[in-house]
């Protein structure tokens, strides 16, 4: 027998070079291969990426020449009663799916606006101070007029989306 001979009709230990001779040892870790490290790299850079671009897109809405300040409605809907909201007050309301933070001002003035902060889209609360009633973010503490939806105090510079409201016989009306 020659020396080629014995290296050929001698395999390698399995334990040692894994089942064919090239890859890892069998008692390696488990589901860790090159395919499961490049997918999980993948992943991880993929959700970095996606990071980068929708906090782009928040830096544009919060932009103060692309913010949409007005909705658009198409339909009047009904929100409350008339009798729900005497002048001077401010209320909550959920309307079709949709929280809107309202204030009569007079007997034939309701405003109405989105109850999201513009500053970083926190939900917004009714609050009782002692300048008068605000909406206020309990995230940064910005706060809102309530007849104006205009920012005082707090890091938000730009104010509340309004959606048009009206008086129509006893209802309150908000076109959505």
């Amino acid at each position: 027998m020659t020396t080629q001979d014995t290296r050929s009709s001698q395999p390698a230990p399995a334990a040692e070079t894994g089942c064919c001779g090239h890859c890892a040892p069998q008692d390696a870790q488990p589901g860790t291969t090159r395919r499961t490290v490049l997918g999980r790299g993948a992943a991880v850079a993929a959700v970095g990426a996606g990071s980068l671009v929708l906090s782009g897109c928040t830096d544009e809405i919060r932009a103060e020449d692309t913010a949409q300040d007005h909705y658009v409605g198409a339909a009047r809907t009904p929100a409350l009663a008339v009798s729900e909201l005497p002048v001077g007050a401010t209320t909550s309301v959920e309307v079709e799916g949709r929280t809107l933070l309202m204030h009569r001002v007079d007997e034939s003035t309701v405003t109405a606006y989105s109850n999201v902060c513009t500053h970083q889209g926190c939900l917004l609360q009714v609050v009782d101070r002692p300048e008068g009633t605000a909406y206020a973010c309990p995230c940064h503490g910005s706060h809102f007029d309530v007849e104006t939806g205009k920012p005082f105090g707090g890091p938000a510079r730009q104010p509340l989306m309004d959606y048009e409201a009206a008086i129509d016989g006893d209802q309150v009306v908000v076109k959505l």
